[in-house]
Order: structure tokens, then C-alpha cells, then sequence
């Protein structure tokens, strides 16, 4: 075996270590271990098996980028069990970094044919080597703080499939068209206009790719921005409801302290005269008439508060059995009040849409928001449902027909956002659901 070619295949495959790390910077939110010790063991395994693939394809004489294209589909499950997240999402980011190393790649090669046109890309030298990997580190010391920031916060926003398996074709045309201008023997290059035209073909791949991923960061950023905004305004409506509702029991009781004191010399004359049977049928009408007020006081927090009365209403009107416990404390918690709102309105719309497909007696809501050990807020629930439930990769899905059936998505994405888990279960008439928010990610 020639020892040359195995520790140039070795070194060049070493690429992965700096894709790696681009690859897990969006999922910083999501890893299953900690971030040093997730490194480590990761370097570990990409040095062994590039080793294991170096030495395999120089023994056998294998093409080394079918032998790259099977060490990228094992590297792939490995980094796909280190993440709190779906095959869609996992797979789009990994594939994104490959189409992005891809290009790193052919740029080696275009330099490699400068310096070395009498070579081809087949060809292993330090030099090619040494750039690829300082390239790799260079382009991953770039991308690295949008990639933690904007890439994180776009991860844990996009919480629908669909949109990510989008995404995946686009990165599998640039990796098959760097594949495809890949030059075989660099002599082709120097043919008429082919060698600009292979660096315009590069330049160009790798700014199309980067407004691509920009565009649709900012379209997915915009359309939560506007249900942000949609929420925000829903909570401002059941704010104006309470208030409303408020404002009339005020009014009602005011008008009713007003004629108090008539009601006072009415009591005080029927007692002169003893007339005991005529003062219970008076108090008795009056009670009756006095004025309820709606408004229930669950916590501080009026936008929660208003939302919690909201439902409280809307299940009152149903026929659902409502029951809400609120113990929230005064300091400040991580969550911000707009999320909380996102996931109790979640939670609640699901509830109250399973329990209108039941008779009236069996319907039920009972929500607990409590803190405990002032370390954590828990937010559970259970309702009584039909028992129909449909799940695909072990997640909830919907059962109606219409509706998006993200609102279990979002509340998971929105628990995760702040360390927090989602976990839902059932039983044959009841749907259980227990989100668990750390006061402090």
C-alpha cells in the first residue's frame, strides 16, 4: 500500500471535522450532549473512520470520491442520532454544509490546475491537501456567527417538514453540478474559455447559494414575525373582552351600591313591622338579581389572564368543564409572555376542538400552570377526546380535515427554544399534554 496516498486521502478527508462543526452550529439548541463532549467524540470518530475509508480505497484501489460518498452516508446516521430533531431538518442542514463544501472542493481543484496543469483532480499532493483543509476552516470561521445565531434561531423556528424537505433538492443540484464541472484531467480547462468559465460557474454557485439560504431566512422570519403579531393582537382582543366585561360588572355593581340604601330603609320598615316572610322574599330577589361578575382572577399576568378567561367563556358556553390553576411568580421567568400565550392558546384550542366531537356530559378541560422549586414552570393539561389519534415518527398528527396540525410542533418547538421539553401522551378517552420551561435557558 502506498503509505503517500494513504496520509494525503487521510488528511484530505479531514475536511468533515470543519463541515462537521458547521453542521451542528444551527442544532445548538438541539444536541443531545454537551457541546464539548459532543466535539470530541465526533472528531474521534471522523478521524477513525477517514482513516478506516483512506485506507480501504488506497488498498483496494477504489474510486476515492465513491469512498467519500459512503463515508458522508454513515457520518450522516451518526450526527442524525446526536440531535433533538427530525430527518427533514437534519438531513437539509447536513446536505446544505456538503453543497457548500463542494464548492470548497472545485475550488481547490481550479487552484491545483493553476499550479499543476499538467495534473488531474485524481492526483493527491500536500499542497491541494493543506489548502482544502485551510479553506474548509476558513469558510467555517465565516459562516460560523450566522450560522450560531441566525441559523439557530431559523432552525428553531422552522418547525414544519415540508418546508425543510424543500430545501434538500436545491443542495443536491449544487453538489451534483460541482460534481459535474469537477475537472478530470486539468488540461481540459485551458480549452477556449472553459477555465473562467469554471470560476464564474463556482463564484456564482457559492453567492446564489448564500441569498438563497438569506431569502429564505428572512421569508420564514417574516411570516413569524406576523403570526407574532396575529397572537400579539388576539391578546389584546381578549383583553378588550375582559375589560369590556369588567367595565359592565363595575357599572352594574355601582348601580346596584346606588340603590343599596333604598333597599336598607325598605329592610328596616318591614323589620319595624315583623313582617319576617316578606324580608326572606325580598333578600331572596335580590340575591338572585345581583350581578356576577365573569371576570376570574387566575394570575398577575393579564395577557395569560385574559387568555385563560377567554377559553374559560368560550367553555362555559360549550358545556366544557373547566378547570384552571395558575401559580406563576412574580420574578422574571425566561419565557416571554407572547410565547407562554402561544403554547397555553395551543393547548387549549386543541382541547376545546377535541371536546366539541363529545355529548356534552363528557366533556372536560382541566390545566395546571404551576412553578416548582422556583427552578422550573410546568404547563399541564388534559382533556377528554374521542380516543382517535393518528401519529407518524412516533409525533401527534392531525385528525381533522382542516387545520395545519402544527399547533403540537409549535408548542415543542417553543419549549425547546427555552430548554424546555413537550411531551403529550394518551389514553383511551383522555389526551395528555406536560410542557416543562426551565426560568432560566
Amino acid at each position: 500500500m502506498n503509505t503517500f496516498n494513504f496520509l494525503n486521502l487521510f488528511f484530505s478527508d479531514l475536511i468533515l471535522i470543519p463541515a462537521g462543526i458547521m453542521s451542528y452550529l444551527p442544532f445548538r439548541n438541539k444536541l443531545k450532549h454537551r457541546p464539548k463532549r459532543l466535539a470530541l467524540g465526533m472528531c474521534g470518530i471522523i478521524v477513525f473512520f477517514s482513516a478506516l475509508f483512506s485506507f480501504i480505497t488506497v488498498k483496494f484501489n477504489i474510486d476515492k470520491t465513491f469512498s467519500f460518498f459512503v463515508l458522508l452516508f454513515i457520518m450522516y446516521f451518526i450526527y442524525k442520532q446526536t440531535l433533538i430533531a427530525d430527518h427533514a431538518k437534519s438531513l437539509a442542514v447536513f446536505l446544505w454544509t456538503c453543497a457548500m463544501m463542494s464548492i470548497i472542493t472545485n475550488v481547490v481543484y481550479g487552484y491545483d490546475a493553476l499550479v499543476n496543469p499538467a495534473s488531474n483532480s485524481n492526483a493527491l499532493n500536500v499542497e491541494s491537501t493543506f489548502l482544502r483543509i485551510t479553506l474548509s476552516f476558513f469558510i467555517l470561521a465565516v459562516f460560523w456567527s450566522p450560522l450560531y445565531d441566525h441559523g439557530s434561531r431559523f432552525v428553531d423556528m422552522l418547525v414544519i417538514p415540508k418546508i425543510w424537505v424543500i430545501t434538500i433538492p436545491i443542495s443536491i443540484l449544487f453538489m451534483t453540478l460541482n460534481l459535474c464541472i469537477k475537472p478530470v484531467n486539468y488540461s481540459t480547462l485551458y480549452v477556449d474559455n472553459i477555465f473562467a468559465t469554471f470560476w464564474v460557474l463556482l463564484i456564482g454557485m457559492f453567492f446564489i447559494m448564500v441569498i438563497l439560504t438569506v431569502i429564505c431566512y428572512n421569508i420564514v422570519f417574516e411570516i413569524k414575525e406576523s403570526a407574532k403579531l396575529q397572537e400579539e393582537y388576539h391578546i389584546l382582543q381578549m383583553k378588550e373582552a375582559q375589560y369590556l366585561s369588567q367595565q359592565s360588572y363595575i357599572e352594574n355593581t355601582a348601580k346596584a351600591r346606588h340603590d343599596f340604601k333604598h333597599t336598607i330603609s325598605l329592610l328596616d320598615s318591614l323589620a319595624a313591622t315583623g313582617d319576617i316572610d316578606s324580608i326572606r322574599e325580598y333578600l331572596k330577589d335580590y340575591i338572585q338579581n345581583m350581578p356576577e361578575s365573569e371576570i376570574v382572577y387566575y394570575c398577575k399576568n393579564n395577557s395569560l389572564n385574559a387568555l385563560l378567561n377567554h377559553y374559560m367563556r368560550q367553555c362555559k358556553s360549550e358545556k366544557i368543564e373547566f378547570i384552571c390553576k395558575v401559580s406563576i411568580p412574580e420574578k422574571e421567568i425566561s419565557i416571554s409572555t407572547i410565547d407562554l400565550c402561544n403554547i397555553v392558546g395551543n393547548l387549549l384550542e386543541n382541547a376545546v376542538l377535541a371536546c366539541r366531537e363529545l355529548s356534552e356530559e363528557d366533556r372536560k378541560i382541566d390545566i395546571k400552570i404551576l412553578e416548582r422549586n422556583m427552578s422550573n414552570l410546568y404547563i399541564v393539561t388534559t382533556n377528554s377526546f374521542n380516543g382517535y389519534v393518528k401519529q407518524k415518527n412516533n409525533a401527534y398528527i392531525t385528525t381533522r380535515q382542516t387545520g395545519s396540525g402544527i399547533g403540537l410542533k409549535s408548542i415543542k418547538s417553543a419549549a425547546e427554544l427555552y430548554g424546555g421539553s413537550a411531551e403529550f401522551r394518551n389514553s383511551d378517552t383522555e389526551f395528555f399534554s406536560n410542557i416543562t420551561i426551565p426560568f432560566s435557558s
